[in-house]
């Protein structure tokens, strides 16, 4: 079974900014807030546009980020268990 899944990582991610990317796009669809696309402002049902397709966008990165750390961080402690003599249920290796 894989540790970290990053399917399941991703999913989790864009299903968290999700919410919020689509209130920032009824906010600038409304012209109440401006949402920003390569530091220009955009309004209108582009705006909406671009917050609803940048969802998985940013849950991709994310979860990328976020699987990479965490499989990097649990290959450098199975690697210190592997040096201290002890295995994954506390006995020491022999």
């Amino acid at each position: 079974m894989n540790k970290y899944s990053f399917k399941r990582m991703f999913w989790s991610y864009t299903f968290c900014v999700a919410p919020v990317f689509i209130l920032c796009g009824i906010l600038s669809f409304f012209n109440i807030k401006a949402m920003y696309f390569n530091d220009t402002p955009v309004y209108g049902i582009k705006a909406l546009i671009i917050s609803i397709l940048s969802t998985p966008f940013f849950g991709l990165i994310w979860a990328f980020f976020n699987w990479l750390m965490l499989r990097f961080g649990g290959f450098l402690y199975d690697n210190f268990l592997i040096l201290t003599n002890k295995s994954k249920t506390g006995q020491p290796n022999l």
